[in-house]
């Protein structure tokens, strides 16, 4: 592998997960706009690379290095250090290589950083988007991204309206989210450098494409409705690192790797999670979740450490009590036999969904919204004993499901992080 300055491979990750999430926003927008150039020599792009992103031809050559700044300050001496570094990338770049500087403010002066070959300095130029200005403010680039969009549908002549817009944005979104997100992930978890861990996933611009091309599936067709519910998912684990980054007393590593496997989720998989966290739920459909019951699902997750994620469903495991599963279930306990049916109607879901039958048998406890104490399932459930089309030969399988317990998320977390 070429390498690479000692600056490039040790400057931090990710400064601020709201300017992250801009920057990849941005990179989304500049190869968009590029492809609806129809002779861009434009092959993929890398994000957190040599520079915030990078763009490169078929043959890995750099054709443009892009700087992202979020920052408030509107004064051009604000930005010299982060311009002049700009200015000195060279490696695996050549005299056609254009750097371009990117930011969400307004500048009192956006001339140009002046080439000084004495001083090993390229030329820096301020980004001019579509709308002939030098920035784009962070609460403006999903407009940006829908403008951008609807360009491109225009130019290869492509229906245009503004459910298929939000449709594309939406899988752009998803692209992003899989392949960035995971960058991030090496670089915070498997030791690998911000420089390495960009390297290692391109987004290619043919994907990009495959996004813009795709068509609106119904509302009532469950691929698409998966798709909305890993989306839901994905923006609010973002708006809850964004809220909470700078809150040394949370922990946000098990809200990073839930958002990496969610974002990489095969369709079985999805499936099961979108009926386990809530399973009394009698098929997939769009009012099957909301911000509520992801809310409900993440603050499980948040609350409590240590979630693995290799295999099948996030979940925990503690020795001596097993395998712990969040939900979004939610029992108030404000009227006993209120809670005792909505435990029946949700054992009942699993009971009857082949889809997730053997979360009752594959896992030890169940982790619920309750102020009561953990229970089993066969204190408070007439199902218990009824699971015989499961497995009518494992009576070990019968057993263990009896013995299912409902945990709240208290309880859970000081069993599992005592």
């Amino acid at each position: 592998m070429t390498e690479v300055s000692s600056q490039i491979v040790n400057s931090s990750a990710i400064p601020a997960w709201s300017g992250f999430v801009y920057q990849g926003k941005v990179a989304l927008y500049h190869a968009i706009r590029l492809l609806t150039q129809e002779d861009s020599e434009a092959d993929y792009l890398n994000v957190e690379h040599l520079d915030d992103f990078v763009i490169h031809d078929r043959s890995g050559h750099i054709l443009s290095l892009h700087q992202v700044k979020a920052m408030k300050s509107d004064k051009r001496y604000s930005y010299n250090s982060a311009l002049q570094q700009a200015s000195k990338i060279s490696e695996r770049c050549n005299e056609n290589t254009v750097r371009w500087f990117h930011v969400s403010v307004g500048l009192d002066d956006f001339s140009d950083w002046a080439a000084n070959d004495a001083n090993g300095e390229h030329l820096v130029q301020f980004y001019q988007y579509h709308d002939d200005r030098y920035y784009v403010e962070t609460k403006s680039i999903d407009t940006k991204l829908n403008e951008i969009v609807e360009q491109y549908l225009s130019t290869y002549e492509l229906p245009s309206t503004e459910l298929l817009i939000a449709h594309k944005l939406a899988k752009l979104h998803v692209l992003l989210a899989g392949k960035v997100n995971l960058a991030h992930y090496r670089n915070q978890h498997e030791s690998m450098n911000k420089f390495e861990a960009a390297e290692s996933i391109p987004i290619y611009f043919s994907d990009i494409v495959s996004c813009l091309r795709s068509e609106v599936i119904h509302s009532d067709d469950r691929a698409a409705i998966l798709f909305e519910f890993r989306k839901t998912l994905l923006d609010r684990t973002d708006q809850i690192l964004d809220s909470l980054q700078e809150n040394d007393s949370v922990n946000l590593n098990g809200i990073c790797q839930c958002r990496f496997a969610v974002a990489n989720m095969d369709v079985p998989s999805l499936t099961r999670l979108y009926y386990s966290k809530k399973p009394n739920q009698k098929e997939i459909s769009l009012s099957g979740f909301s911000n509520d019951t992801v809310d409900n699902y993440l603050r499980v997750i948040l609350s409590i450490m240590g979630v693995k994620t290799s295999e099948d469903l996030p979940h925990y495991f503690k020795n001596g009590l097993g395998s712990f599963l969040p939900t979004a279930m939610k029992f108030d306990f404000l009227n006993q036999e209120l809670d005792i049916k909505q435990i029946q109607e949700n054992v009942d879901a699993l009971r009857g969904n082949l889809t997730i039958q053997d979360v009752l048998y594959e896992y030890d406890n169940l982790v619920v919204h309750m102020d009561s104490a953990p229970f089993p399932l066969n204190s408070e459930s007439s199902s218990t004993g009824k699971f015989t089309e499961i497995s009518e030969n494992d009576r070990n399988r019968i057993t263990k499901i009896n013995n299912v317990r409902f945990v709240s998320v208290r309880d859970a977390s000081d069993e599992i992080n005592d």
